[in-house]
């Protein structure tokens, strides 16, 4: 079945503004702690995908994701950990023209000697019935996106050393700080890989100054067995914490705007994919299903 392009946009725009009423306040922690590093012998990886419910049938989506598909796979080796997260729209200027295809994102933490020794242990167990369908997940192809991307570096965190902040105990007016990621995908200009990883690494420290930029996690686009992804081949995931995303965007434009923050000159900008997203479980792994 063919949908005319009206047809589709007015369907996209349904499900953003379904997301966005319904978006909670996003302050759960995000991801694992630590370094994030791959244990001996082994290699680490994000696993992500994309995904939207079918129309009409997101608390049935939503329901089965978390409570259901999560364990699932969680049980299975190599399956590190997982989170899941609803997509910002409210960001204006939007980040980037690409990347709100989608409402809703699963990280998972793969931990293996090479992907696609985890991967198959997924497609055997939703083949075998071991990780149950979710009825309200849009299976059509096309659908969805996915992509596996390896760890080029530990996790990075504040040079000041300020981690995530809490309300003083004897403060019973301040509320938590929102947590939200941005991933930020991006390809090198032709020829400028070396500029571009150079550039890439060297920014980290000035935006990690910035206030309510906490830290950040570099990665590649690794071969796996998932299928091909439309993604861009670098992929920064930053986590942020602030009273909105919309005002931590705005603490980076500024820095960009004065210097403080120089841009990646060897990215291309025409293919970026940057796009805030906000917790909407906590992390999981195998030990939250199993004690």
């Amino acid at each position: 079945m063919v949908i005319r392009p009206d047809l589709k946009n007015a369907l996209m725009t349904t499900i953003l503004a379904s997301v966005a009423v319904t978006a909670a306040q996003a302050q759960w922690s995000i991801g694992a702690p630590g370094k994030r590093e791959a244990p001996a012998g082994k290699h680490r990886y994000a696993f992500l995908v994309f995904a939207n419910p079918i129309p009409g049938r997101e608390a049935e989506f939503n329901d089965w994701y978390s409570n259901t598909h999560m364990g699932d796979l969680l049980q299975l080796p190599g399956w590190a950990g997982g989170q899941r997260f609803r997509i910002v729209t409210t960001v204006q200027p939007r980040p980037s023209v690409a990347g709100y295809a989608h409402g809703y994102l699963m990280i998972w933490d793969l931990e293996e000697t090479e992907a696609n020794a985890a991967l198959s242990r997924m497609t055997a167990a939703i083949s075998g019935g071991k990780s149950r369908r979710g009825a309200a997940f849009n299976y059509t192809p096309g659908a969805g996106s996915s992509g596996t991307y390896e760890t080029v570096g530990p996790r990075i965190t504040r040079p000041d050393g300020k981690g995530p902040r809490m309300p003083d105990a004897s403060d019973n007016k301040t509320p938590r700080p929102n947590r939200y990621i941005l991933m930020e995908f991006a390809s090198p200009l032709a020829g400028k890989e070396a500029d571009f990883e150079k550039a890439a690494n060297q920014r980290i420290p000035s935006v990690l100054a910035l206030p309510g930029w906490m830290a950040v996690q570099r990665f590649r686009m690794a071969e796996a067995s998932a299928g091909p992804t439309d993604k861009p081949k670098y992929l920064n995931i930053w986590e942020v914490e602030g009273d909105s995303a919309q005002a931590l965007n705005d603490t980076l434009i500024d820095a960009l705007k004065s210097g403080r923050v120089k841009k990646n000159a060897a990215a291309d900008e025409n293919t970026a994919e940057i796009v805030y997203w906000e917790p909407i479980t906590p992390y999981i792994t195998k030990d939250d299903f199993v004690r």
